[in-house]
């Protein structure tokens, strides 16, 4: 289990991060989503101890902590952090780099040559780092990640510069490491696709997390999810009555949930709209990307 408890981080007058907390379970992979400068890498090097907050802990297992070199260092053993591409020394080869952070984290070289299969990447992962393109590069990272193997695992951006095939691919080795058990923290812009893995997604604004977003199987969640212009809907919702936690987000998307409605009353409703003519309907859970629109006002 890691704990983030009560981080707080301020650059100046500038606070970045504002009283956060937040639990995180084995298994589990957590999003971390705003706009670039608003905290999320801050507080990924806080976890990391790039950084030391100006309050707060970060705790593993309920016993480890930073207050100390030899907890400190117990620590490192468990945690690992997607080197960035410009850390990347350009003589060595990927397959250096890799047996590298093996060797950091006293992992074997037979897994080294299983992380190379698995990424596809044996076509040139003795080359210099020098030759490689940006996806080569960004796939490298995250092999040396791998290679570390350890239970806590700390990404900013690992999709950067990816083609949608090696996006798919490592979207799939994601969830293959949740199913290890692995505790992931990730800081994504590709929205869509960070719904794909995480079990819960993080908003961040002014500091503090605006809401967490929790995936989750069943019913729960799932909403009749329809545009209308803004001034229209007023004008319905002072007309007509809508259910109980229906609410308007992005300045454009009715959404109305559907786990206390009955099948008759989710046909009723999906009818009432397309009979007004907004088609433009969909069932299912409200995804990050629209979350992302109505707390920064921008597309993504």
């Amino acid at each position: 289990m890691l704990q983030i408890k009560k981080i707080s981080k301020a650059f100046k007058d500038q606070v970045i991060l504002d009283d956060v907390s937040l639990t995180v379970q084995k298994g589990e992979i957590i999003g971390l989503v705003a706009p670039n400068g608003t905290g999320k890498s801050t507080l990924l090097h806080i976890v990391m101890n790039f950084l030391k907050p100006d309050s707060g802990q970060i705790i593993m297992d309920d016993q480890l902590d930073y207050s100390t070199r030899k907890k400190e260092i117990k620590m490192r053993k468990e945690i690992a952090f997607l080197p960035e591409i410009d850390d990347l020394y350009q003589e060595l080869t990927g397959l250096e780099h890799i047996a590298y952070y093996a060797l950091l984290w006293k992992r074997s070289d037979k897994e080294v040559q299983e992380i190379v299969q698995r990424l596809e990447m044996g076509h040139y992962v003795k080359r210099p780092v020098k030759t490689y393109s940006l996806g080569m590069r960004q796939r490298l990272c995250f092999a040396m990640v791998l290679a570390a193997d350890t239970q806590v695992m700390l990404m900013d951006e690992v999709m950067n510069g990816l083609d949608p095939d090696n996006v798919q691919l490592l979207t799939k080795i994601l969830i293959e490491l949740k199913e290890k058990n692995k505790i992931i923290l990730i800081a994504s812009h590709l929205l869509e696709n960070l719904d794909l893995y995480a079990d819960s997604i993080l908003f961040l604004k002014d500091g503090k997390i605006v809401l967490e977003k929790r995936e989750s199987g069943d019913k729960d969640g799932i909403h009749i999810k329809v545009v209308v212009p803004e001034k229209i809907f007023v004008a319905m919702k002072d007309e007509y009555q809508l259910p109980d936690g229906a609410k308007y987000i992005a300045g454009r998307l009715v959404c109305i949930p559907v786990q206390t409605l009955t099948a008759q009353d989710v046909g009723k409703w999906t009818s009432f709209f397309y009979e007004r003519g907004y088609t433009d309907l969909t069932v299912g859970r409200i995804g990050t990307s629209e979350w992302y629109s109505e707390f920064y006002h921008q597309e993504q």
